[in-house]
């Protein structure tokens, strides 16, 4: 497990580490710069010849990339520095890296590049323009060296950053203004919750231990402090399998889902509870879906509604299958007529498992916010929300701020947490990078591609979490656990079948091999 910062917590790290700890600002920039000058010079494959190109500011961002010309020079690496100066006054840290540096003998300038030519020919180009403390739009000077260093990657510069890629918010991942579009960033101590939504702009992350000190508050403040998982996780956090156990002792799930013209969902999530693990699975789906589960999913115990005669379904489900179900996913493809929403009402006002709401359960719950706040509490809940679905929750629920998407991409930490509080459920607000949250503390999911970016993935992510849950995991880390095997999944079939052929199904197929992985 790793931890992820917010910003202000990474300044607050920063000030405690110097100020508390008494750990000289000056050490901890040379250890930054360390880190940043061996990734540089990783990345050199003639250094006789390449050229090196820092582009810094006058904080303690510019400082660190300063620091690193110096080290990248003493190694014999052909580096030069550019400064903007574009910010009024220079942090000490930042005037003593320069004195050190021009001390050494490494070059410097004012100005960037202007002959095409020599602009083309660094292979690598450092951005320590601004770090994690950003809150503005760059403009000026510093949108102008933005707009150049990506300039060269295009050209086929390889684009460094420093800490952050300079214009991407610390805190939401936003782009403020325009932003560096790095194909690698180190970062210090911990990394960024922002950089986790840019995964685009911030290429690929390295984590550099530099010796921050954690402040010493309560066990309870995790305020801007949250996690993601690794792979050793997986084996940690499994459900144990009894060697005497049977498929009782591993729970039952009962999905209800797929409706009269859409059945498939009912199926993926049927049998990625059964790929995770879980004993038994009951589908409660139309009567039109019979013939296509019982050729796929012929494990499934079947129950059917809407064929011709069926009495009794404002009834549905009955009372027995609420109580032989350890848990309930509810709404993949189930469609949002007057039988559906008579369903939804029915499993959160009488179910006493957890129930896993997703798709056209959270639409219809969406409209009807009044049975969320009826029944919260009353048992767990897991909503399984992407974007678009959860501003119409959020907008349809009296939320004060009424976010609309764009709202929501900024501010999605929080909407969430609030949410989740406000209906006493686990958000598992599903995007590039997924965000699960109870209300008091937050995953960041680190797994998973856009191979995945296809119809019916969120019916296997919701299946593989009933099956979690059916085999004892609590329910919250039953959705963190689960969208993390989940995204490994989709890894594993980007592996074997590329970016652009994966399909739901395949999502199934790999399920096993993420849960294979071993510490």
């Amino acid at each position: 497990m790793r931890y992820l910062v917010s910003g202000r917590r990474a300044a607050e790290i920063d000030r405690y580490t110097i100020d508390e700890i008494g750990v000289p600002q000056l050490v901890l920039m040379e250890r930054a710069a360390l880190a940043v000058a061996e990734k540089t010079a990783s990345l050199i494959r003639e250094p006789e010849r390449e050229r090196i190109l820092v582009v810094a500011e006058s904080g303690n961002n510019g400082g660190d990339g300063v620091a690193a010309a110096r080290i990248l020079h003493q190694r014999g690496y052909r580096v030069e520095i550019r400064t903007l100066n574009g910010i009024s006054g220079q942090t000490d840290a930042y005037r003593k890296q320069v004195e050190l540096a021009k001390k050494a003998g490494v070059p410097f300038a004012d100005d960037l590049p202007g002959a095409e030519g020599e602009a083309g020919s660094y292979r690598v180009i450092v951005d320590a323009i601004f770090g994690v403390g950003l809150t503005r739009d760059v403009t000026g000077v510093q949108a102008e060296a933005v707009t150049w260093m990506n300039r060269r990657k295009e050209e086929g510069a390889c684009i460094l950053a420093v800490d952050i890629p300079s214009g991407i918010s610390s805190e939401t991942g936003e782009i403020l203004g325009t932003a560096v579009r790095a194909d690698h960033t180190v970062t210090f101590g911990y990394e960024k919750i922002g950089m986790r939504f840019a995964k685009e702009q911030c290429g690929a992350v390295t984590v550099a231990e530099i010796g921050f000190y954690l402040p010493q508050k309560s066990a309870s403040d995790t305020e801007g402090i949250y996690y993601t998982y690794d792979p050793a996780d997986v084996s940690r956090l499994l459900p144990t399998r009894s060697a005497g156990g049977n498929k009782g002792s591993f729970g039952h799930v009962l999905v209800v889902a797929g409706s009269e013209d859409i059945g498939g969902a009912s199926y993926l999530a049927a049998a990625a509870a059964y790929r995770t693990g879980c004993g038994l699975v009951k589908v409660l789906t139309h009567e039109n879906n019979r013939g296509m589960l019982q050729q796929l999913l012929p494990e499934a115990v079947l129950q059917t509604y809407g064929g011709t005669g069926d009495e009794g379904e404002e009834d549905l489900p009955a009372k027995k299958e609420l109580g032989w179900a350890d848990v309930i996913v509810l709404g993949p493809g189930l469609g949002q007529s007057e039988t559906a929403l008579r369903m939804t009402g029915r499993i959160l006002r009488e179910a006493d498992c957890p129930v896993i709401a997703d798709a056209d359960a959270i639409n219809l719950l969406a409209e009807h916010t009044e049975i969320l706040m009826e029944t919260a509490g009353r048992r767990p809940l897991i909503l399984t929300p992407h974007m678009l679905e959860m501003t119409r929750l959020v907008e349809r629920s009296g939320h004060p701020s009424g976010e609309r998407l764009e709202e929501l991409k900024r501010d999605r930490i929080r909407i969430s947490e609030e949410t989740a509080g406000r209906y006493g459920a686990t958000i598992v607000l599903k995007d590039a990078c997924t965000f699960v949250t109870d209300g008091s503390d937050g995953y960041l999911n680190s797994s998973g591609n856009d191979a995945m970016a296809k119809g019916g993935s969120g019916d296997v992510l919701t299946g593989v979490i009933a099956g979690l849950i059916a085999q004892g995991t609590d329910p919250s880390g039953a959705a963190r656990l689960g969208v993390y095997i989940h995204g490994l999944a989709g890894d594993a079939a980007r592996e074997r079948l590329g970016a652009y052929s994966v399909i739901a199904g395949d999502l199934l197929d790999a399920i096993p091999d993420a849960m294979r992985i071993k510490s």
